[in-house]
């Protein structure tokens, strides 16, 4: 614990002309002079213009004691600073004759029926000269965490002695000036909460942030609002929200509907077109979330919106080239198909050319599963759907993990799981009614990256005979995904078995 006011706070006893038999009156503190005056500049208060609330409670302290002077007392560094006076005529004088500075040392209330037969203030000039103050009482304005702030005193120029109502009294005014300010701190905080939560409302100027009521009209609305769809805040405070939804969607109750969404479900996801002030249009993706009191009563809505005009118009512009080039490679394809079959048919192979033409199918359902997805990626179930459609998909089971693929995987497991289809239908198990086939796969984890394994087993077939040459199909299966190997083919009698492997990150970054 540091020294305290007597030994060495901003007032002293030496060269006061106190005397010396004041020592006798020294405590011991609970509390530094630090921690003090820490306290005080929290409250902000010192040097503040005088307030109302404060010149009453000093008015009626001085009417019900019955005193001329009646002073709000704050003891700052070196300095003792009135909040509020009655009979003083000054908001500030010198603490080295302050009655206070010895008050605030005491533990609830100090009074002196006569200063002139104190040992403390006997040659306090004060008493001794002008003004001839005879006459002190003072309630300590303390914290919650006892820690003095200053006094409600009153004062008099002749000797006399408050009442227990009137020391009462004064006691109970003093826990009023805390009060005071107490409730000053509390809202000067709830004001400056206020400000921060504004400036960071405000700095979000890229999106719409809107609070509206239960009633759904608007009860706040941020600069990024005010940029986005055109009204200023002082416009649109008090109307409703479905001002900012276009005419149809009025007409269909889509506000409405966003707001019951939210209530129930916790959060609204809103993509749609919206509408300015000036009446244009935009595209805004945003959510609406319910508004809870601290008691979780529900009282209203926030909604966040951005305009993503921008990002959807070069969605549609994307999805156009897309298009079109998914239109031109499906020309290509077919002219293709086209040259292929007439140069087959000139060398009478048939097989080779329905062959190549059931591959060139293979490709274009795979190239319109990534076109879905504008050619970034493509579900492995969307590509093993695809590819065994046209083989009879009730004669498959099949199961694994729903992974991205990236184009180039997927096309190269489109075509494998065709030849592997293409072969159990010529010669294997879907030769016969009773086939079946299993295609699984699961991702499997190790001490290197983690990898796709794929098996494809083929039961209730004929006998399998290893074939005595491998054709394209066979040269392209062994290739494996994307490339990359990994492939082991086995032919047991009961049904052939190929598995595949493939790591995880060569099947995502292969296109």
């Amino acid at each position: 614990m540091e020294p305290n006011l007597w030994t060495n706070g901003p007032f002293r006893l030496e060269g006061q002309g106190v005397s010396p038999r004041m020592t006798e009156f020294i405590k011991p503190l609970s509390w530094s002079e630090s921690e003090r005056l820490t306290a005080l500049a929290a409250y902000d208060i010192l040097d503040t213009p005088r307030e109302r609330d404060f010149d009453d409670i000093a008015e009626l302290a001085s009417e019900v004691c019955g005193t001329p002077i009646a002073v709000v007392n704050l003891i700052g560094e070196g300095r003792q600073w009135f909040k509020a006076e009655i009979g003083l005529g000054v908001r500030e004088t010198p603490l080295d004759t302050s009655f206070c500075a010895h008050a605030i040392l005491q533990s609830d209330f100090m009074m002196i029926p006569d200063a002139t037969k104190d040992s403390r203030f006997e040659c306090n000039p004060l008493v001794t000269g002008e003004p001839g103050l005879r006459f002190y009482a003072g309630a300590l304005l303390k914290t919650s965490d006892e820690l003095p702030l200053g006094t409600l005193c009153v004062l008099d120029f002749k000797p006399r002695e408050l009442t227990p109502l009137q020391e009462r009294t004064l006691r109970v005014l003093a826990r009023q000036v805390m009060k005071q300010l107490d409730l000053r701190q509390a809202l000067r905080s709830r004001s400056d909460a206020a400000r921060r939560h504004r400036l960071i409302m405000d700095s979000a100027t890229d999106y719409a942030i809107v609070a509206l009521n239960g009633d759904g009209l608007v009860t706040d609305w941020n600069e990024g609002a005010r940029r986005t769809l055109g009204w200023r805040e002082e416009e649109i405070m008090g109307k409703p929200a479905d001002l900012l939804f276009t005419e149809e969607d009025r007409l269909a109750d889509v506000p409405g509907g966003e707001m019951r969404q939210a209530r129930e479900t916790g959060h609204a996801v809103d993509e749609r077109w919206h509408r300015r002030k000036d009446g244009s249009r935009f595209w805004g993706h945003g959510m609406m979330t319910p508004l809870k009191s601290e008691g979780g009563t529900h009282i209203g809505y926030v909604k966040v919106m951005r305009d993503q005009t921008a990002e959807r118009e070069a969605d549609e512009q994307r999805g156009h080239l897309m298009r079109e080039l998914d239109h031109r490679v499906k020309n290509t394809l077919a002219m293709v198909q086209a040259i292929a079959s007439q140069t087959l048919r000139s060398l009478h192979d048939a097989e080779a050319s329905k062959a190549f033409e059931s591959r060139i199918i293979a490709l274009s359902r795979a190239h319109d599963i990534l076109l879905a997805e504008t050619w970034t990626s493509a579900r492995m179930s969307a590509i093993v759907t695809g590819a065994l459609d046209v083989h009879g998909r009730n004669r498959f089971e099949t199961g694994g993990p729903d992974l991205k693929l990236g184009p180039k995987a997927a096309l190269s497991l489109a075509l494998i799981i065709h030849e592997l289809a293409t072969n159990a239908t010529k010669h294997g198990a879907l030769s016969r009614d009773s086939g079946r086939v299993s295609l699984t796969w699961e991702i499997v984890s190790g001490d290197g990256p983690s990898r796709l394994a794929l098996a494809w087993v083929e039961r209730g077939g004929p006998t399998v005979v290893p074939p005595s040459r491998k054709g394209f199909g066979s040269r392209l299966i062994r290739m494996g995904l994307a490339g990359s190997g990994g492939v082991t083919v086995e032919y047991p009698p009961e049904g052939l078995v190929c598995r595949i492997e493939a790591s995880i990150q060569a099947l995502g970054d292969g296109g």
